[in-house]
């Protein structure tokens, strides 16, 4: 967790908080920032990512040593149709940053080398504060403003505005007690869950694929991380990320992670070596509460925005259940909160603002 440090800008710069570093608050911010607005980004988890994540640990061979593996557990590719989005992939083909990934089929994208590796480049050549590793609790409308409280007590300083970039289900409590109606809109937005195994075993027989799409069973999809773009291989041995159907997620949402493992592991097995069997080197479980959207929406604005509180909500439960639909409603805030008044009137002229088209 980075150390806190009171913010001390000039009355001219506006002062904004995102609550939330995954895709939605990194597009928000990158857009805000090259404004030159002065942006912190907060996050409870340990890195910015949200769900576009990769998970790093060590598993020990059979000779002791320790092998180090990464699994993109969270969202394990995305596309871009948007000209915004596309301007974003095609300056990460160019600098490295992003891979084509081929076994997917069509124009699909990978982060390298990881996922997160996206939400860092948006905001990582930019003057944003990033604050990872305890949840904000409260909002607290103040004279003025916003103050932003955690675990650890209220954040030192005055914010003039609060974007909140989280699953609707985390922004309902937080926006409770300042908009009643969009905490309610919000609690009650259906998202799907996701049970997802991580795996390493030995290559298993037959042919080698990257990406399978199961029709049947608990497994919705698997994938061979290993053989994505920009990943570390290990001689002799698979990598796989195996996500669980929203069906068999929400039918076994209180499971035991042990008992999730037991199952997962041998929907794997049949799908990799059937009839056969597998040696697992090492696996575990995530559970994902708000994995996605569990419909796309219809006519729903980009983002909820109020000029006059200085309080915005976005995500992809506004625009649609992928990847890119979070950066588009990222940028959706960023361009309202850039047109109040008080912003305007503070902000420089040199945001980067993609066509949202």
């Amino acid at each position: 967790m980075q150390t806190a440090t009171p913010l001390h800008p000039t009355r001219a710069t506006p002062r904004i908080a995102i609550v939330g570093a995954g895709l939605a608050g990194a597009a928000c911010a990158r857009t805000l920032a090259s404004s030159g607005a002065q942006v912190t980004l907060f996050d409870k988890s340990r890195g910015i990512g949200g769900r576009l994540s990769t998970r790093r640990t060590v598993w020990t061979d059979a000779l002791g040593v320790d092998q180090p593996v990464q699994f993109d557990h969270g969202a394990v590719g995305f596309e871009a149709h948007s000209l915004a989005f596309q301007a974003v992939v095609q300056q990460g083909l160019a600098d490295g940053w992003i891979a084509r990934w081929a076994a997917a089929g069509g124009d699909h994208f990978v982060a390298v080398p990881g996922m997160p590796a996206l939400c860092h480049a948006l905001i990582g050549s930019l003057d944003v504060h990033v604050h990872t590793g305890e949840p904000v609790t409260g909002l607290h409308r103040i004279r003025g403003g916003w103050q932003i409280e955690r675990n650890s007590g209220l954040w030192p300083g005055r914010f003039d505005q609060v974007v909140l970039a989280l699953p609707p289900a985390q922004a309902a409590p937080l926006l409770r007690p300042h908009a009643t109606g969009w905490s309610e809109a919000a609690a009650q937005v259906p998202m799907q869950a996701c049970w997802t195994l991580m795996a390493v075993t030995d290559t298993p027989p037959g042919p080698a694929f990257d990406l399978l799409q199961p029709t049947r069973g608990p497994l919705a999809s698997i994938v061979r991380n290993d053989r994505k773009p920009g990943r570390q291989a290990t001689p002799g041995h698979a990598v796989w990320v195996a996500q669980a159907s929203a069906a068999w997620s929400a039918s076994h949402l209180e499971d035991h992670p042990a008992g999730v493992s037991e199952a997962l592991r041998d929907a794997l097995r049949a799908a990799i070596n059937p009839g056969g069997e597998v040696r697992w080197c090492h696996s575990t479980v995530h559970r994902w509460l708000y994995a996605r959207p569990a419909r796309v929406p219809l006519g729903t604005p980009g983002c909820w925005w109020d000029a006059a509180r200085g309080l915005g909500v976005c995500g992809d439960f506004l625009v649609g259940a992928h990847a890119e639909a979070a950066f588009l409603s990222g940028l959706d805030m960023a361009h309202a909160v850039l047109s109040a008044p008080a912003t305007r009137r503070t902000a420089g002229s040199g945001a980067a603002r993609f066509a949202r088209t």
